[in-house]
């Protein structure tokens, strides 16, 4: 019998405070039936959304710097219910 089960969050990454130049990863895992994919947004200073920045569970960010100051959100979805999501505010200190 095939059934499916809607979205569920299991671990996200909590709100960033890194240094400028340092690494940083963000994780955003999720289950469900069918496997949720997961695709990464920047909220826009005015509310609105960027394009899809990265899909996956997890997003590096290598050599960080101030610019990637901002709020990201995943979401989780497989088709099935409603999406999930979650933000996670970034602040990039200077050196």
């Amino acid at each position: 019998m095939l059934f499916s089960v809607a979205a569920n969050l299991t671990n996200v990454s909590r709100d960033q405070i890194v240094r400028e130049d340092s690494d940083m990863q963000l994780l955003c895992e999720a289950t469900g039936v069918p496997t949720p994919s997961i695709t990464w947004i920047r909220v826009l200073e005015d509310g609105s959304n960027s394009e899809i920045l990265h899909q996956g569970q997890t997003w590096d960010f290598p050599n960080i710097s101030r610019t990637a100051s901002g709020t990201y959100r995943c979401t989780a979805d497989n088709g099935f219910g409603n999406p999930v999501t979650h933000k996670i505010k970034v602040n990039v200190k200077s050196k």
